[in-house]
């Protein structure tokens, strides 16, 4: 221990110089993301017991001082978990949304009301073959609708799916580099020191996880910090468990396309289903296992019944050869599907013998009466019925309504979804932004605040320069004295 005016002026420079190099290294980082402000430690050294007392032997660098909060960690990742599950279910729903496209005077409850119209006007004109092209072409333009919606919900499905794949790999890669960075903070703090820079960066893959997966981070004595997933460890230490996808199909496996066999994640060698899940990743589990399968489920309802229900009045009416009797029974107006391969939205269709004849559609009940409207009628009565259609979603609950009320149900229970989810984002957000805010407050750099500091360090330097001076002049004096 070196003792004195001199020693004292030393340990100043050599302390503050290096206070200098801690100040530049956070202004150079103030637009540094993921920086966290540091700050020099500085204690007096041991003092020296003398006759008159205790002498002080001047300042002493003790360590680098990382600027972070835990807590206010927590809550921004908190928030940033929400925040990721809430945006990315607004951008599919909404891109759902933009397949119905309604209101529109081409959507499905244009076509709808088109269809029922059509009947009507046959009704009003029996014996038109043109009226009955027109039913046909309605019910075709009817049916592709569906298929088409069927198609768009399924490329939405799949663009899912791959974009969980690709969510799955880049956690993976995550957890994978947390777990490298927690072996190297472990081992270069085991003198003591903090690793400011590793710890940085580790935060900020912390982030990244909180907002896909919505983990949340538990520091360990060691420097290292467990990640928890779900209740599960996805990382520990230096080891990180890997997640996986596979297809959960229910036993017995229902009666649906397998685009909507819902999918589950797994943590390591566990066999159980990873849940709850959070953030984009909860999003895109839901929108897979629940969204699109209840929409899909809703529309195939309303194919279905509307099948078997126009079916039903078709069969009992009768066409007539060349208008004259007596008529010949007619058949089904859509293609009826089977046990193998029930109608759904992705298979509706009209029946071969109407899809190739538009005389085939049935516009009378009596076979002596070619002119007899009775089945256009019954047929055109159907946009009335007002509980045509009964469908049981996933949670048990019943609706009952007519086809067309049962359709704008489905597309403004959607609306509303889309609705609930913007909204959450925009409450979320700003939620991120104030717990954002906080944390600069804290792990931040200013750099107003930084030049102060570094005017601060600056003058104690100067100073120092100055105290080796008067203590050379003193000894200079001394030395004149001899």
């Amino acid at each position: 221990m070196t003792t004195g005016l001199f020693g004292i002026a030393r340990s100043a420079l050599i302390t503050h110089q290096t206070s200098l190099q801690i100040v530049s290294q956070n202004v150079a980082n103030a637009e540094t993301p993921g920086y966290s402000r540091q700050r020099p430690l500085l204690v007096a050294s041991d003092p020296v017991r003398m006759p008159v007392g205790n002498i002080g032997t001047g300042v002493q660098f003790k360590g680098i001082e990382r600027q972070r909060d835990q807590l206010l960690d927590n809550a921004f990742r908190s928030a940033n978990t929400l925040l990721g599950e809430s945006t990315y279910r607004r951008d599919m729903l909404t891109q759902v949304e933009d397949i119905f496209g309604e209101p529109s005077e081409s959507g499905m409850a244009a076509t709808l009301d088109q269809f029922w119209s059509a009947f009507s006007d046959l009704a009003s004109s029996p014996g038109s073959l043109a009226n009955k092209s027109v039913v046909q072409q309605r019910g075709r333009q009817l049916a592709q609708q569906f298929n088409d919606f069927d198609t768009r919900l399924s490329q939405v499905g799949v663009q899912t799916r791959d974009r969980l794949d690709t969510a799955v790999n880049e956690i993976n890669q995550l957890a994978t580099q947390v777990a490298e960075l927690n072996s190297r903070i472990v081992t270069a703090e085991a003198g003591g020191s903090t690793a400011s820079e590793l710890r940085d960066q580790r935060d900020l893959l912390l982030d990244d996880l909180a907002r896909m997966a919505g983990t949340r981070a538990e520091p360990q004595r060691d420097g290292s910090v467990t990640v928890v997933i779900a209740n599960s460890t996805l990382v520990d230490g230096g080891n990180a468990r890997a997640l996986t996808i596979e297809l959960d199909p229910p036993t017995p496996p229902p009666a649906v396309p397998p685009a909507d066999v819902p999918v589950k994640l797994r943590l390591g060698n566990s066999i159980d289903r990873l849940a709850p899940l959070a953030g984009e990743l909860g999003a895109m589990v839901g929108v897979i296992n629940t969204d699109i399968p209840t929409l899909r489920s809703r529309l195939d309802t309303l194919a279905s019944t509307l099948v078997s229900t126009v079916n039903a009045v078709h069969t009992t009416g009768y066409t007539f050869a060349g208008g004259t009797p007596p008529g010949v029974a007619a058949g089904n107006f859509f293609d009826p599907g089977s046990v193998l391969n029930p109608v759904r939205a992705s298979t509706i269709a009209l029946s071969a013998t109407v899809a190739a004849d538009p005389e085939a559609v049935a516009v009378s009940r009596d076979p002596q009466a070619p002119l007899d409207n009775g089945v256009a009628l019954d047929l055109a009565a159907l946009r009335n019925n007002t509980t045509a259609i009964t469908w049981t979603g996933p949670s048990g609950q019943t609706e009952t309504a007519g086809f067309t009320t049962f359709f704008r149900s489905t597309v403004t229970r959607l609306g509303l979804d889309v609705r609930a989810a913007a909204d959450d984002v925009t409450v979320r957000d700003t939620l991120v932004e104030q717990a954002e805010t906080r944390r600069q407050a804290i792990s931040g750099v200013n750099t107003d605040e930084e030049l102060i500091q570094l005017m601060r360090v600056q003058q104690s330097y100067v100073a120092a320069t100055k105290l080796i001076k008067t203590a050379d002049e003193m000894l200079q004096t001394l030395l004149g004295l001899i």
